[in-house]
């Protein structure tokens, strides 16, 4: 992975500097990849759009904050902005919360609800033990599932996942008949095979 500048900009909230790091290029040896679409890729850092000010906590969407300067890879970070923080990544709680109070713009509710379903999903990745969704996390999966366009392949793909999460295995079946898109064609089986055996956890998707 080779960085990019550290931006620095200003939360809309409370004024205070918070750091967004940029990467130049990066790529996906080592990485994970799970049913649910999320993927972790040490050389391929997450580059989130909704974050929490380190000072205030107001829910963010980054590339809406003015910016107030950049500093340079292995720059001296001092310089001119040692008031700056890194963000922090929004946690189950953080998403409920914001999409509680309303979004308004379909692309950041998308980006919510599915970004709501991941960070719930995380728990079940450390585990070994089997954790059924929340009351909140399943209504959140069924409000998001029914924002995706089954017309579009990957949009398919995932809403079937989330049937099957859902424990809505037919349906899921029925779906993923419908997909003829080779790029997904090995993800497609995998789930494909979780719905049959009527496993409704997110699951790692191994392509071997």
């Amino acid at each position: 992975m080779t960085p990019g500048p550290t931006i620095i900009r200003k939360c809309s909230t409370c004024m205070q500097s918070i750091k967004q790091p940029t990467i130049n290029s990066g790529n996906t040896f080592g990485a994970k990849f799970w049913t649910d679409g999320k993927q972790e890729a040490p050389m391929l850092p997450d580059q989130p759009w909704l974050v929490m000010c380190p000072h205030c906590h107001a829910p963010l969407w980054i590339d809406e904050l003015e910016e107030l300067g950049q500093i340079e890879p292995w720059g001296d970070e001092k310089c001119d902005f040692n008031d700056a923080h890194d963000f922090i990544v929004p946690t189950l709680d953080d998403y409920f919360t914001l999409i509680a109070n309303g979004v308004s713009d379909r692309e950041k509710a998308r980006y919510a609800r599915l970004r709501a379903w991941w960070a719930g999903n995380d728990e079940r990745r450390r585990s070994q033990v089997e954790i059924p969704m929340s009351a909140g996390e399943t209504e959140n999966v069924a409000a998001f599932m029914i924002m995706l366009d089954e017309s579009d392949a990957n949009d398919l793909v995932v809403k079937a996942e989330a049937m099957r999460e859902l424990g809505r295995f037919e349906e899921s079946l029925s779906l993923l008949e419908k997909s003829d898109d080779k790029n997904f064609a090995k993800a497609v089986e995998i789930i494909k095979r979780l719905s049959e055996k009527r496993d409704p956890y997110v699951r790692q998707l191994v392509f071997n």
